[in-house]
């Protein structure tokens, strides 16, 4: 038995000393110089995990979703990625362009808009001016001609002229008449320089 004993224990001696450190060193080469040649050592562990009835339930499915990726998947979706940008940048300027052709047509508007009120109290003010200036006339219309010649010799001939303007001619030369000789005959002069 002693010889058994020694076979056996040379037996286990052998696989302890020599098989076990082989396969330790054969496994650690496969994880450190596999990746290096091409070999993923992971990867096709994982595989067989999955392909293992015992073992699939400890590996989860995110390893499946992750073989199932190659880089030309990776590839074709960052460049399915990098069209979608494209796209969302020219939409982005097209609508800019948009907003500045509208920012151009409101500022447009707007000054359309600020001349028209512009326009409306010109005439207004006119209107006011006209209704303003018969109403004056009629005033000097219905003054004695002495009367009104008294104001209008406060007058300058400009102011006289306008003062004057929607007065009837019978009314105009009547107060002519009563106004100062000097400030009468400029008064004259002016008119005729507007005649002509």
């Amino acid at each position: 038995m002693t010889n058994e004993k020694k076979k056996g224990s040379g037996l286990k001696t052998f696989l302890l000393a020599v098989v076990f450190p082989l396969v330790v060193v054969l496994m650690l080469a496969l994880f450190f110089i596999g990746p290096l040649i091409g070999i993923d050592v992971i990867e096709g562990g994982k595989k067989w995990a999955a392909e293992t009835p015992v073992l699939s339930s400890f590996v989860s499915d995110e390893t499946e979703d992750s073989i199932t990726e190659t880089p030309n998947d990776l590839k074709s979706q960052n460049e399915s990625l990098l069209v979608e940008l494209e796209q969302t940048k020219s939409m982005l300027q097209e609508t800019e362009l948009t907003l500045s052709d509208t920012r151009e047509q409101l500022e447009s508007l707007e000054t359309d808009q600020a001349e028209l009120q512009q326009t409306n109290a010109s005439e207004e003010a006119g209107q006011l001016t006209s209704d303003g200036s018969k109403d004056l006339a009629k005033t000097y219309e219905l003054m004695s001609a002495k009367a009104a010649a008294a104001i209008l010799n406060e007058l300058s001939v400009e102011e006289i002229v306008v003062q004057l303007a929607d007065v009837k001619p019978e009314t105009k030369s009547a107060i002519l008449a009563k106004m100062e000789t000097e400030k009468a005959a400029a008064l004259v002069r002016e008119w005729s320089e507007a005649l002509n």
